[in-house]
């Protein structure tokens, strides 16, 4: 016997959920652990062989380098790789084994064979991320019969199917490394969702980060020593941290232990202080909803109830948020952390149903959905416009043409736009090139490029010109399909794929610029060097208010790399070469300025805290110098320094003597910092004072975009 499954495919935790054949209900599948839930981390073995799950998460948590965990993040993402024993693996592919593990140690729980599944994602999930998805289940050897947004999976579940009169409700789902929050219509027979909007990087890791950052504080307050400059330790108080955050959702207070350097501290978390240290994360998700709202044009006032959905759901602070806003508690009955599984498992019967469905003497397909319990029609939305870049109408810039706009109802996702073509007599030459944009922003490149497609088979016309009506149109899956028509003959065009350029800051350019600068070869002017901060502090992360926290060697570090790359997407490396450097104790070069940005960010995905020391006796200017010595001749000449700690009184000295041979020379320096990072030391050490600043991690891609903008401004000149 075979089955068909619904799985939550979660950044933390994934479960696999199937409709009990006579019962009718769904049912989640337990793992080789007895447990409903599986942690999504990998472990890789020198034999090939890999383990996931708990087992995994302990050799993360002991330090072994060859585990993965957070890779939903980078689904769809082209630059992101990590490579295992000799070998690399994208985020689908990681998705792709985990699965692969999931589904068999399901398929040993229940005895049957499993070949078909509807997955969650995100709802925020962008197209690249969800054809990701799709990807990951294929290749774990899944007939992928759909996917489905999250919120609207634990809509589902909740049993709402029950509902006599329509209600507007709110689903909040908190899950361990991010967020999504959506408002929908129900009523007794389907879903109709009225928005979605969600954070990336916002999820229950974040809360154990500020415990963790809270008793690191405190022990330092004491002994006047932190755990922050032992990686070994930090893993342990994170443990810690989680446990106290779970015990703190039942009970008033939490006691959290802190070993380090011969040091012994036991310090008690109430309720209070643990709102206290994390409000700025509920705040987030506060925001989160106004905007949401905002934007649908409702109010908490047309808000019947509210759905909570994930484990960090079970935070007092969140629930009591909820009462505060609508005057009533949550709904309950069913487990927030199975919620999606089993709302996946209902729609998965459904789309089983749909493909068997019985064609009618009219021919269409008829689909009932007697005898599934908790089905419902569903009419999702977009959860992000989308565009195509084209000309100005006055001519002067590139500009994203959203087509449709995000929070349109799937149903009317359907959009023809007509566009005029210059045509030659020689057809083999008449092509239309279209690149499709995810994202609101009217700057194209401030917009995610999802889809680079050219058009051929576009006929001559008499005058030279002719009209090409473009259609966007979204599937079930939130994916979307473009196709070209030329309208004098009627006939579709013949559409190719293509790679997206990671290069996409041509579209600063006037379009005149542009095209004038595809026939010819630009000489690059200069050199950037980014350096980063690397030492033990950056296995930290960095809130609001300036303190540390630590997040499984990731966060501050993750969030920094994130941004490093993204800063090296905006520039045109015709024009500008960039290296990368490596500081903390010592120096070191990563990439020597290039041209080539796949080596650039190599050199940033390999980037490791501690891998030049754990501390900040060095600094990088010295070396960034001697490598821009190369490019004296040459008109621009960057260094652009992240730091999230104060530098030694030497460092501090060496680099005030470096800015003055900058300046004499005609180079420049920018200090960014975050964390315990020294403002008012950055801000002098900078030749460009007004681009320096110390800010909250989270913001550092802005930042680092505001200084690109200028030094891009400067190289077109």
């Amino acid at each position: 016997m075979s089955l068909t499954v619904g799985i939550d495919l979660g950044t933390t935790y994934s479960a696999v959920a199937y409709i009990d054949p006579e019962t009718k209900q769904p049912r989640v599948i337990k793992n080789s652990y007895g447990f409903d839930t599986t942690p999504s981390a990998l472990l890789f073995r020198p034999d090939g062989s890999t383990v996931i799950g708990i087992d995994a998460k302990n050799a993360e948590a002991a330090g072994d380098p060859n585990t993965a965990s957070f890779y939903k993040l980078e689904m769809g993402k082209r630059d992101f790789s990590l490579e295992f024993f000799g070998k690399s693996y994208s985020a689908a592919e990681l998705s792709g084994t985990f699965l692969r593990e999931l589904i068999s140690q399901a398929e040993k729980s229940i005895g049957d064979r499993i070949d078909k599944a509807v997955i969650t994602v995100p709802a925020y999930f962008e197209n690249e991320e969800r054809n990701a998805t799709i990807k990951a289940g294929e290749s774990a050897g899944l007939d992928v019969l759909g996917i489905i947004n999250e919120p609207t999976a634990a809509a589902i579940a909740y049993g709402l199917k029950d509902t006599e009169t329509a209600q507007t409700v709110l689903i909040y789902d908190l899950g361990g490394g991010t967020f999504d929050v959506t408002l929908a219509g129900i009523s007794k027979n389907s879903i109709e969702v009225i928005g979605s909007s969600g954070k990336h990087f916002l999820g229950g890791k974040n809360w154990d980060e500020a415990i963790c950052n809270w008793a690191i504080t405190k022990f330092e307050e004491e002994y006047g020593t932190s755990p922050a400059d032992d990686p070994e330790s930090f893993n342990l108080l994170m443990v810690k941290a989680e446990k106290a955050k779970r015990m703190l959702s039942s009970a008033a207070y939490a006691d959290i232990s802190v070993e380090y350097g011969g040091c012994s501290g036991k310090y008690r978390l109430t309720e209070e202080e643990f709102e206290d240290c994390t409000d700025q994360l509920l705040d987030i998700t506060r925001r989160t909803i106004d905007e949401l709202l905002s934007d649908t044009g409702k109010s908490w006032a047309d808000i019947d109830n509210v759905v909570l959905v994930g484990g960090s759901t079970r935070m007092k602070m969140v629930r009591r948020y909820i009462e505060k806003m609508t005057g009533k508690p949550p709904m309950s009955g069913v487990d927030p952390d199975l919620a999606v599984a089993l709302g996946a498992a209902i729609q998965a019967a459904i789309e089983e149903r749909r493909r068997n469905a019985v064609i009618s003497i009219e021919g269409e397909r008829r689909l009932t959905l007697e005898g599934i319990a908790g089905a419902k029609r569903i009419n999702d939305v977009i959860a992000h416009s989308l565009g195509m870049i084209s000309v100005s109408a006055d001519g002067s810039r590139f500009v994203n043409d959203i087509m449709i706009r995000k929070n349109t109802p799937l149903r009317d996702a359907s959009v023809t736009k007509r566009r005029e073509l210059p045509v030659s007599a020689d057809e083999n030459s008449n092509t239309l090139e279209l690149y499709m944009l995810q994202g609101d922003a009217e700057q194209p490149d401030c917009c995610t490029a999802a889809k680079h497609l050219m058009f051929s088979g576009i006929s001559y016309v008499e005058g030279g010109k002719s009209y090409i009506d473009i259609t966007y149109s979204y599937t079930k899956n939130g994916i979307i399909d473009i196709t070209a028509v030329q309208t004098e003959t009627g006939r579709a065009l013949t559409r190719q794929e293509l790679d997206i350029p990671e290069d996409m800051s041509w579209t600063r350019l006037s379009p005149e610029e542009y095209f004038s600068s595809r026939r010819r070869t630009v000489e690059a002017r200069g050199a950037l060097y980014l350096a980063l901060d690397v030492s033990g502090s950056m296995a930290l992360s960095v809130t609001d208010d300036n303190r540390h926290a630590y997040s499984d060697r990731k966060n501050a570090m993750m969030v920094a790399q994130s941004a490093m790359k993204n800063f090296i997407r905006q520039f045109d490396l015709e024009r500008i070469k960039i290296g990368v450097i490596a500081f903390s104790d010592k120096v070191k070069i990563c990439c020597e300025a290039t041209t080539d940005r796949r080596k650039i960010i190599k050199a940033i995905d390999d980037m490791k805290v501690g891998m030049t020391g754990i501390g900040n006796d060095s600094e990088p200017l010295t070396e960034i110098y001697r490598l821009l010595e190369e490019y004296k001749d040459d008109p621009f000449r960057y260094a652009v320094v992240l730091t999230d700690g104060a530098w030694r009184s030497l460092a501090c000295q060496t680099a005030f003597i470096m800015k003055q041979k900058y300046q004499n020379n005609g180079c420049e320096i920018i200090g960014l910092g975050f964390g315990k990072a020294d403002e008012r030391f950055l801000r002098e050490v900078s030749t460009r004072s007004e681009l320096a600043s110390v800010d909250s991690v989270e913001v550092l891609d802005e930042r680092l975009g505001s200084i690109a903008r200028v030094i891009n401004d400067r190289t077109l000149e």
